[in-house]
């Protein structure tokens, strides 16, 4: 294999580990409304510990974008799969969650959801 080969390959093995290195530990699973809370779930795969999730809401209504509310809870995950409530009320409609998951000020990653009330 050439040179430019063998370094082409490098880069690619280290961009798909630096990519997926957050990944590997914990997962955002579904999202759901009950009427008085969004709940999400996050499956941990590592032993318990302390991370704080953040969900901003937007209303997407009227072919805008419009933040309805932002909402931090410390959390205590288990391993396994969790339930994160958050506590919301929101109208009938499309909105855009926004899920960020921080664990000693490092942003663990985000996840974009879509839901229908």
């Amino acid at each position: 294999m050439s040179r430019i080969g063998v370094v082409t390959v490098l880069f690619l093995v280290l961009a798909v580990v630096v990519v997926s290195a957050g990944c590997l530990t914990y997962s955002i699973g579904t999202v759901s409304y009950d009427g008085s809370a969004v709940h999400v779930s996050v499956d941990n795969k590592q032993e318990a510990r302390d991370v704080a999730v953040q969900i901003t809401v937007f209303d997407l209504s009227g072919f805008k974008q419009v933040e309805v509310t932002k909402i931090v809870h410390s959390v205590h995950l288990h391993a396994g799969t969790n339930d994160v409530p958050f506590d919301v009320v929101l109208q009938p409609g499309s909105y855009r969650l926004f899920i960020y998951m921080m664990e000693d000020g490092e942003r663990l990653g985000c996840v974009i959801k879509n839901i229908e009330v």
